[in-house]
């Protein structure tokens, strides 16, 4: 409340909010005001914040007060001069138990609240962020142009009365705004400035991204763009050797939604507190991915990334240089590496294929996309909002319904596939419907955790191991079903997949083992330990 301004306080007695109220009265910042009944607390900070034209909080405690402040705060909301509400609660283990003054106090005023937060108690370094985020975003749902009023609910547990911290602790503070000239023209002049692009609903302009990238870090993957890219691989080998000075940003500017990079994250999250952070949101939610966030645009994030493009700036050559040196390293460990019969193979072959301009590629989630993002030069679609394995296959079905016209290529681990398999009983289906199938026996991808090898149930309750086959399954559909077991194969039948003339759509099932796999892909990103370093 200090750190982003507030000044005056409507404070109703209570014991549960006891505590808050100590806080506000012994800090020095803030004006408080006793009203003892709530209803009136809380349209006395209406006026407040009338006549200051600023925003008001109003503090009750437990129980059926929070209930009072409801008038005041849906007038508030219709007259954009929201309230703050902060309601002290009992722990949520007692809420229903017939302990005194307790009931779901979370979503209490309803729609005429913007937004309605519940704070944890604090026991970890997590819950410790959690609660910073949640008291941010309910300031910045209290700063959005609409200022409705918004709701904050303090669960505190026994004993109440210890007041033993001898100062307010600094918190970190998560600033508002909308996208202007001033703010473009200050990123851009950022000599160190680095651009995470997550996932995009459209595909972004390649040729766009390539001239960001030559005054501007641009790290992402084909979730926005077509053409390959190493961010993945820059992060393993910065995890593996450590990251110089030269390469450390100044700023992070996140635009889009999630990226299938873990590394990618875990980087941005172990960043020095120097590094600023900005994060880009169309609809105006935070997304606090590094933890670090300093400042939420509210902005559509094509408009940015061609603003701070158009306006450039002075680079720090020695930051690109530097990026571009590990960039051109992963590159000649990518084209010298020659994987063997496997899923990894299967997805290299499929991105070398000419594709038509307008060709869709759809992955499923898991070891696929990893693939696709690793060898793909192709704008991806993916269901990356939950990263779920479910519906792949129904979600390529319905964009080849919608365009018959062009190829929906559908690349797909057996799992999610034999778990979708009712989407390919849809009769209209046509032959614009391609599936490449990587039948691993399961789900692979977690052979890849060594202490899983260990727990008796990773076969067959984690990966699921099977022997089941496509084959009569595209029987059952009537689909093509094409077959690969060894590299000779499998190059026919990527050759088949992309031009065979057929009516109804063509699987090409790639039996690979699943062990074999997880080597490959280990040894893929250790290769890139041994590459050239010059």
């Amino acid at each position: 409340m200090r750190a982003h301004g507030l000044r005056h306080v409507v404070v109703s007695p209570g014991n549960r909010n006891a505590p808050l109220a100590h806080n506000f009265e012994v800090c020095p910042e803030l004006i408080c005001h006793a009203v003892t009944d709530e209803r009136s607390a809380a349209f006395t900070a209406l006026g407040l914040s009338e006549a200051l034209d600023e925003p008001v909080a109003v503090c009750v405690t437990s129980g059926s007060a929070l209930l009072g402040t409801l008038p005041a705060a849906a007038e508030a909301t219709y007259r954009q001069r929201g309230i703050l509400v902060i309601s002290a609660d009992r722990p949520a283990a007692w809420i229903g138990q017939l302990d005194g003054q307790t009931m779901p106090q979370q979503g209490a005023l309803g729609s005429f609240a913007g937004l309605s937060v519940s704070l944890p108690e604090i026991h970890s370094d997590d819950d410790r962020w959690l609660c910073n985020r949640l008291v941010n975003e309910a300031f910045i749902a209290l700063a959005r142009p609409a200022h409705p009023s918004v709701h904050i609910n303090v669960p505190v547990s026994e004993p109440l009365f210890r007041f033993t911290e001898p100062e307010l602790p600094s918190e970190r503070v998560i600033r508002y705004s909308r996208w202007s000239p001033e703010l473009c023209s200050e990123l851009a002049s950022t000599s160190r400035l680095a651009i995470v692009l997550g996932q995009t609903r459209s595909e972004t302009d390649a040729a766009l991204v390539a001239s960001l990238s030559e005054h501007t870090l641009v790290l992402s993957d084909q979730l926005s763009f077509r053409g390959l890219s190493f961010t993945d691989r820059m992060m393993y080998l910065l995890d593996q050797e450590g990251m110089p000075s030269e390469m450390m940003p100044e700023k992070v500017v996140y635009l889009g939604g999630n990226t299938v990079s873990k590394r990618l994250r875990r980087w941005l999250r172990t960043l020095p507190e120097s590094v600023a952070h900005i994060v880009v949101s169309e609809d105006g939610v935070l997304h606090d991915v590094s933890r670090r966030t300093a400042l939420l645009v509210e902005a559509e994030p094509q408009t940015v990334l061609k603003d701070i493009n158009m306006t450039k700036g002075c680079p720090d050559a020695s930051f690109l240089e530097a990026w571009g040196r590990l960039e051109a390293r992963i590159r000649r460990a990518h084209e010298a590496f020659r994987p063997s019969f496997s899923s990894m193979l299967a997805v290299k072959l499929l991105s070398e294929q000419a594709a038509s301009e307008d060709e869709v590629r759809v992955y499923a989630n898991s070891m696929s996309v990893r693939l696709g993002t690793s060898f793909d030069l192709h704008f991806i679609h993916c269901n990356r909002g939950l990263n779920g394995i479910e519906g792949t296959l129904s979600t390529a079905v319905g964009m080849a319904l919608a365009r018959p016209e062009r190829r929906v290529t559908c690349v797909i681990g057996d799992l999610s596939a034999f778990y979708d398999q009712t989407a390919l009983s849809q009769q209209e289906l046509g032959g614009n419907l391609r599936i490449l199938l990587l039948n691993n026996g399961g789900g692979a991808i977690f052979r890849a955790f060594d202490a899983l090898k260990e727990s008796p149930a990773r076969d067959r309750l984690v990966t699921a191991s099977h022997t089941t086959g496509a084959e009569d399954l595209c029987r059952l559909y009537g689909i093509t079903h094409l077959k690969a077991e060894d590299e000779e194969s499998l190059r026919e039948g990527i050759t088949q997949l992309a031009s065979v003339k057929s009516l109804r759509p063509v699987l090409l099932e790639v039996v690979t083992d699943g062990e074999e796999d997880i080597r490959l892909w280990r040894e893929f990103y250790r290769s890139l330990l041994n590459s050239d370093i010059h």
